[in-house]
């Protein structure tokens, strides 16, 4: 994947993560879809870089405070503005130059 889609995925991902702020049960569910849909192409496209490992953990804990978000995880007993900010922190970790090889 290229740079800029890259940064175009993140920049979905964001939206998504906002879109989440205010949207009620079934919408949050649909955002967690599109979230997982973009986190699968990231998660192929790490396969290119070094530090995959740490790119996929970082991923995963994006797609967890989502599904929290969403309510798929009734277990967690953080207020859901917690795990909004979660899922911009993860965000802004892939978003960083060391990631998929983006300049700094």
């Amino acid at each position: 994947m290229m740079e800029r889609d890259i940064r175009a995925v993140l920049d979905g991902l964001g939206l998504l993560v906002q879109d989440s702020k205010e949207a009620g049960k079934l919408q949050a569910m649909r955002n967690y879809a599109a979230v997982m849909a973009l986190c699968a192409d990231l998660r192929r496209s790490a396969e290119e870089y070094k530090g995959t490992r740490n790119i996929t953990m970082v991923i995963s804990e994006l797609e967890n405070h989502m599904a929290a978000v969403a309510g798929l995880f009734p277990t967690w007993d953080l207020p859901k503005d917690q795990h909004l900010v979660g899922a911009h922190a993860a965000i802004s970790k892939l978003a960083m130059g060391t990631c998929f090889g983006q300049p700094v």
